[in-house]
């Protein structure tokens, strides 16, 4: 008997804990789409660390997306069209001058993230 309400409470217990996590995960989209954009920046900053921004950005912009799924959103979907255009620009290429313009696009993405908020 006491086997069984083991069982049961500890199958409840994974039960609510399945239906928690998702819930939890969508609404930290847009907070880690601004870290990682963070993050973007300050690589964007560096010399020769352009595959780093490139990385960072996707992640943001991977992030930004589920948070627009989550929550359809203006500023959001400028936001994705920034970080894009700020990959494309610097995706490839060493050259600081065109690491900075890249960075420039993602900060503008930053401030649409923030104002997402």
């Amino acid at each position: 008997m006491i086997t069984r309400i083991l069982r049961l409470a500890s199958s409840l217990a994974v039960a609510l804990a399945l239906m928690a996590g998702p819930a939890l995960a969508q609404t930290d989209h847009l907070a880690l789409a601004i870290s990682e954009t963070q993050k973007a920046i300050h690589y964007g900053a560096e010399v020769a660390h352009s595959s780093s921004f490139v990385q960072h950005t996707d992640n943001a912009i991977d992030h930004a997306m589920m948070a627009q799924k989550a929550n359809p959103n203006k500023h959001i979907k400028a936001a994705i069209a920034d970080l894009r255009r700020g990959k494309r620009i610097a995706d490839g290429t060493h050259w600081a001058s065109i690491l900075r313009r890249g960075a420039k696009q993602t900060q503008k993405a930053l401030k649409e993230l923030q104002a997402a908020q």
